[in-house]
C-alpha cells in the first residue's frame, strides 16, 4: 500500500509541471453523482491546479491539492479535501459525505443526498451574507465561493446505452457552493447537471453545469489508475467584459484501492444494453458447452445466482450455435475508470466465479475428450472383433 501511495505522489509531481479545474468531488468535476464507493474501497487523488484569473480577483499561479474517499457498507461515502492554499490565505480543507438513498435499476435512477465542505474555513455565504470584505480571510481567494461551508445537495444518476455508447447522466440541486454569485446564475437556484460519455474503452468525456459555471473534462483509465484533465468556467472565454482572460485548468491522478471490495461503484451497464451492444470486445466467450443429456443451458438474459453474470445464448443457426457467453459485471460496456477494472477483459481481472467456471469448463472438456477417445477405442475394438468373426 505504501508503494502505491508513493507511486501516486511521484506521478502527480511529474505531471504537476504542466499547466494542467479543481476536481472538488470524486464524482464528476465540481458536481457530485449519486454513486458511492463500495464497502472497504478507497480512492486517492492528487491534482495540480493552474489559475490565471483577471476577474473578480486578479491572481495567477499553480497550487496542488489532494482528495481521498472511502466507502462504507455500500451506502456511504466519506471524502476529504486538503490544499489550494494561495499566498497568505489560510489552508483550505473540508470533509464531504454522501448517502445512497435508492439503488439504480434498469427503470429507476440512483438517488443520493450529501453534504459538501463540512468544516470548511470559508464560513460566509456570499450570496446570503453579502460576501466577504477586505481584510477577511479568503477575500483574495479567487475560488472562495466554491468552498462555502456546509453545502447540502440531492442528486439522481442514471446510466444508459445511447448509440452503442455508455452514458451517465446526473441531475441535482444544492445550496451554498452550488448557487452562483450573480443574479443571472441565481435564477437556477442551485440546480446542477452533468453527463459523461465513453466513445472508446477506458476514455470518458465529461460535461457539467455546476449551478453557476460550465466545466468540461477528459478522463483516461488504466486498471485502477485514473488520469483526468479538465477546465472550469469555460463560459468566461466567450465574454467581453474582462472575464475572457480567465483560465482555470488542472490535471489529476487518482488510484482506486478496491482489493477488499465486493461490489462496484456503479451497477453493471450490461442490464441496459441491447443485443447489438453485446458484441466483442465487450463480452467474454466461454466456448461451446456440449449438448449432453441432463445439461441445462440457462436462457438468454438470466442471471447466475450469487454472481450477477448475465447469460447470453446465440440462436441456433448462427456461426457459433450453442455457445454460451457470460456477460460479467465490470467487463460489459463498462464506463471507464469507475469500477477499478479499467474496462479490460483480461483473465486476471475476471470475477472469481467466472474464473472458476472457466476452470470447470476446461476440466469438463478434457474429461469429455478422454471419454470420447475411450469410446472410439471401444468402437474400433468391436469392429475388429466383427471382422475376425466374419
Amino acid at each position: 500500500m505504501k508503494k502505491v501511495i508513493l507511486s501516486v505522489i511521484v506521478i502527480a509531481a511529474m505531471f504537476s509541471l504542466l499547466q494542467a479545474v479543481p476536481f472538488q468531488t470524486l464524482g464528476m468535476l465540481r458536481t457530485p453523482d449519486a454513486y458511492v464507493l463500495p464497502h472497504r474501497a478507497a480512492e486517492f487523488m492528487l491534482a495540480g491546479y493552474y489559475r490565471d484569473v483577471a476577474k473578480p480577483v486578479e491572481y495567477s499561479g499553480f497550487v496542488p491539492y489532494m482528495m481521498a474517499g472511502v466507502g462504507l457498507f455500500d451506502r456511504v461515502e466519506l471524502g476529504m479535501f486538503v490544499g489550494d492554499k494561495i499566498e497568505d490565505e489560510p489552508l483550505m480543507y473540508f470533509l464531504n459525505v454522501k448517502f445512497k438513498v435508492l439503488q439504480e435499476t434498469p427503470r429507476f435512477p440512483q438517488l443520493a443526498i450529501g453534504m459538501d465542505n463540512i468544516f470548511s474555513p470559508v464560513t460566509t455565504h456570499s450570496v446570503v451574507d453579502g460576501g466577504l470584505v477586505a481584510g477577511d480571510d479568503f477575500f483574495e481567494h479567487p475560488d472562495k465561493a466554491a468552498y462555502e461551508y456546509y453545502s447540502p445537495y440531492a442528486v439522481a444518476s442514471k446510466q444508459a446505452v445511447v448509440f452503442g455508447m455508455p452514458w451517465m447522466f446526473n441531475l441535482g440541486a444544492g445550496s451554498n457552493r452550488f448557487i452562483g454569485q450573480v443574479s443571472r446564475s441565481r435564477v437556477f437556484n442551485g440546480l446542477f447537471m452533468s453527463a459523461e460519455m465513453s466513445p472508446v474503452r477506458n476514455l470518458a468525456l465529461q460535461f457539467e453545469y455546476s449551478g453557476h459555471d460550465f466545466n468540461t473534462g477528459v478522463k483516461y483509465s488504466w486498471k485502477n489508475w485514473g488520469f483526468k484533465v479538465g477546465a472550469s468556467a469555460v463560459e468566461d472565454l466567450a465574454k467581453d467584459n474582462g472575464y475572457e482572460e480567465n483560465l482555470r485548468v488542472a490535471f489529476a491522478v487518482s488510484y482506486l484501492f478496491d482489493k477488499y471490495a465486493e461490489a462496484q461503484r456503479r451497477p453493471d451497464l450490461s442490464r441496459y444494453a441491447t443485443g447489438s451492444d453485446l458484441e466483442d470486445p465487450y463480452i467474454v466467450d466461454l466456448g461451446t458447452i456440449p449438448p449432453e443429456e441432463g445439461v441445462i443451458i440457462p436462457p438468454t438474459g438470466s442471471v447466475i445466482p450469487g454472481t450477477g453474470e448475465v447469460v447470453v445464448v446465440p440462436p441456433t443457426g448462427t456461426s457459433t450455435p450453442g455457445d454460451v457467453t457470460v456477460i460479467t459485471p465490470g467487463t460489459t460496456l463498462e464506463t471507464p475508470g469507475l469500477t477499478g477494472s479499467g474496462g479490460t477483459t483480461n483473465y486476471s481481472q475476471l470475477s472469481p466465479e467466472v474464473r472458476d467456471l472457466l476452470a470447470e469448463l476446461k476440466q469438463l472438456r478434457a474429461e469429455r475428450e478422454k471419454a470420447q477417445k475411450s469410446l472410439d477405442d471401444l468402437r474400433s475394438w468391436i469392429q475388429e472383433l466383427k471382422a475376425q468373426r466374419n
